[in-house]
C-alpha cells in the first residue's frame, strides 16, 4: 500500500510561505533567504528517483481528503497573510524602497509558485470530485486566482477533445510556449463564455444569474474591491500578479503534458509520461496524467501510472522552467522523444 504520508511533501511550500509571513517584516538578506524553499523544490525535482509501481490505496481515503482540506486552508490563509504583509511595508526612505521591492519579489516567488503548485492543482482535483462541498472549495480556490472559468473549459472542453485538433488547449507540434500562452490565455475565457451561452440559451437578465462565468467575474470583482479597500493598491496588484503567475504555471504544465500529440503520428497517447517520485507526490498525482484522462473521476491517489506515451526526462518543475526559458532546446528534445515513442509503440 502506498504510504499516504508521502503526499505531505506538498505542504512544504505553503507552510514555508506561511512561516515567511508570520515571522514579521524581513530585511533584504532575510527576505532573499526565503527563496530557498523554491530552489530546494527545483533541485529535489531534478534529482528525484523514479517511481512507476502503483500500489493499493484502500483504507486511507480520509487522510487523502484531509490533505486537500489542509491545502485549501493554507492557500486562502497565505493570500490573506500576503495582503496584510504587503499593506504594512514601509516606503518612506530609499532603504525602505529597496527592502520593500526585495520583499515583493520574494513574495512573487513564494505565493505565485505556491498558488500554481498548491492552488490550481488542488482546485483541479476538487472540481473533479462528486462531493458538492469539495467542488465548492475548488471554486473558492479558483476565485483566489481569478481563474474561475477554468472549471468550465477544463471539464467541458479539454477532457472532451484532448489531443484533437478541436482542443485548443493541446499544444501543437512545433508550437512555442510563447505562442501557446498567447493563444490559450484569452481564448479560455471566451470558450467558457461560449459553453455557458450554449447551456443557457439566449442571454437574458435571468439567465445571467445562472451563467457561471458571470458569477465568477462578479465574485472576483468583489474580492478585488475588498482587497483594495482594506489593503491598498499595492497588495491588490500583487494579488493579481500571484494569480497570473499561478495560471502561467498550470498552463505551462498543460503545454508539456500534451505537446505535439494532436499530430496523427503520435496521437495514440493521452499525454507525456513523468515517473519521478517528487513530482508525483508534490502535485498530488497530477503526473499520472494519462490515467487521469482515461478516467477523470478517479481520485488523485487512485490514478494508475501508465507508460503509454513519450517520456519526459525530468519532473514537472524542471520541465516547466525548460519550456519557458529555453523553448527551442525543449522542442528539440520533445521531437526526439516523440520519434522514439513512435518507434517503440
Amino acid at each position: 500500500m502506498t504510504n499516504p504520508f508521502n503526499y505531505l511533501v506538498c505542504f512544504f511550500l505553503p507552510v514555508s510561505t506561511c512561516w515567511f509571513f508570520s515571522s514579521g517584516l524581513h530585511s533584504i538578506s532575510g527576505a532573499l533567504a526565503w527563496t530557498l524553499p523554491c530552489w530546494l523544490l527545483l533541485l529535489a525535482d531534478r534529482f528525484s528517483p523514479e517511481l512507476k509501481t502503483q500500489y493499493s490505496t484502500r483504507g486511507a481515503e480520509g487522510i487523502y481528503d484531509g490533505i486537500l482540506y489542509g491545502l485549501v486552508f493554507l492557500q486562502l490563509l497565505n493570500i490573506l497573510l500576503m495582503l496584510n504583509y504587503v499593506s504594512q511595508l514601509p516606503w518612506q526612505t530609499s532603504e525602505d524602497w529597496m527592502t520593500g521591492i526585495t520583499n515583493v519579489i520574494v513574495i512573487r516567488f513564494l505565493v505565485g509558485t505556491g498558488s500554481g503548485i498548491s492552488g490550481v492543482v488542488v482546485a483541479h482535483e476538487l472540481m473533479h470530485r462528486n462531493n458538492g462541498l469539495m467542488q465548492g472549495l475548488g471554486r473558492i480556490v479558483l476565485w483566489s486566482l481569478c481563474y474561475d472559468h477554468f472549471r468550465v473549459v477544463h471539464n467541458q472542453g479539454h477532457h472532451q477533445g484532448v489531443k484533437l485538433q478541436d482542443d485548443f488547449t493541446t499544444a501543437r507540434l512545433g508550437e512555442s510556449f510563447r505562442h501557446y500562452w498567447q493563444r490559450v490565455y484569452y481564448r479560455q475565457f471566451l470558450y467558457a463564455w461560449e459553453i455557458e451561452q450554449q447551456r443557457l440559451g439566449a442571454f437574458t437578465f435571468k439567465s445571467g444569474f445562472k451563467n457561471q462565468v458571470i458569477q465568477g467575474l462578479f465574485i472576483q470583482l468583489i474580492i478585488l474591491s475588498l482587497s483594495f479597500y482594506f489593503y491598498g493598491w499595492l497588495a491588490t496588484g500583487l494579488f493579481l500578479y500571484q494569480a497570473f503567475i499561478a495560471v502561467r504555471i498550470i498552463e505551462t504544465i498543460n503545454y508539456v503534458q500534451h505537446w505535439g500529440l494532436e499530430d496523427k503520428r503520435y496521437s495514440n497517447s493521452f499525454g507525456w509520461v513523468s515517473n519521478t517520485w517528487f513530482t508525483r507526490y508534490l502535485l498530488l498525482g497530477l503526473s499520472n496524467h494519462i490515467g487521469h484522462h482515461q478516467d477523470e473521476h478517479k481520485h488523485f491517489y487512485e490514478i494508475p501510472y501508465s507508460d503509454q506515451g513519450p517520456a519526459m526526462p525530468y519532473g514537472y518543475l524542471v520541465m516547466n522552467l525548460w519550456a519557458k526559458l529555453h523553448n527551442a532546446s525543449y522542442q528539440q528534445m520533445a521531437i526526439r522523444q516523440l520519434e522514439q515513442y513512435r518507434t517503440i509503440s
